[in-house]
């Protein structure tokens, strides 16, 4: 049977368990399991994203989807100005009161499980940042937008597999040494993803960094 989309997914999943009585289950629960597992353990060239940021105040939200910085830097007058991460507690340290300026610092906090960045010193006008991060893949849904994506278009086992071993702990009376088996499916695809991703990204080249943009590395020699 094909997988190829959202419907196909629930369809081979509900065939894989023989039952016909789990639709809610198979789309809120074992997909999305899968999808939150894979989001958390995956990171892969498909989940990059660079995104401007305007900083003109002391705290910005991340981007939706957001899960780790990869790069951050300021870009003014053809200039990089990279901003470097410290800890929460540093950066109140460094901050020198009321002091403002280009932020040279940034880090991560939350504010009633809403992430945000906080930059030091707090500037002083508006600068444009360039932030290069991992970013979540979409959940499948029934709209014609999301009814697939990477994951599902290249590795559909890791979707299948992964939604199997969850149903398992759903399900009673699943054979353990089944259980076993679909977690292993599901692990075996998940490092297939990863080792194509390093494949395809690097090959047998050289790695070689190349830019036409100036950046101003005084931050670090001066530290």
């Amino acid at each position: 049977m094909a997988i190829s989309t959202y419907t196909e997914l629930k369809a081979s999943i509900a065939n894989w368990l023989n039952r016909t009585d789990l639709t809610d289950e198979i789309a809120d629960d074992f997909i999305k399991l899968t999808e939150a597992d894979f989001n958390a353990k995956l990171r892969i060239r498909q989940m990059e994203q660079i995104d401007t940021v305007t900083i003109d105040s002391e705290t910005e939200t991340v981007p939706t989807g957001f899960i780790s910085v990869r790069s951050f830097y300021i870009l003014s007058s053809s200039v990089k100005y990279p901003l470097e991460y410290i800890t929460p507690h540093n950066l109140f340290e460094i901050r020198g009161g009321s002091r403002s300026g280009r932020p040279r610092s940034y880090t991560l906090e939350a504010d009633n499980e809403t992430e945000q960045f906080r930059f030091g010193p707090s500037p002083d006008t508006t600068y444009t940042g360039y932030l290069s991060y991992y970013k979540n893949f979409e959940s499948l849904s029934s709209s014609s937008a999301n009814s697939s994506n990477y994951i599902l278009t290249n590795h559909p086992a890791i979707y299948l597999y992964g939604s199997l071993f969850h149903s398992s702990n759903f399900i009673g009376g699943i054979d353990a040494d089944q259980k076993q088996n679909w977690l292993a499916m599901y692990m075996s695809a998940l490092e297939r993803c990863e080792q194509n991703d390093k494949q395809d990204a690097y090959g047998g080249a050289p790695v070689t960094q190349r830019t036409d943009v100036q950046t101003d590395l005084s931050f670090y020699r001066n530290r």
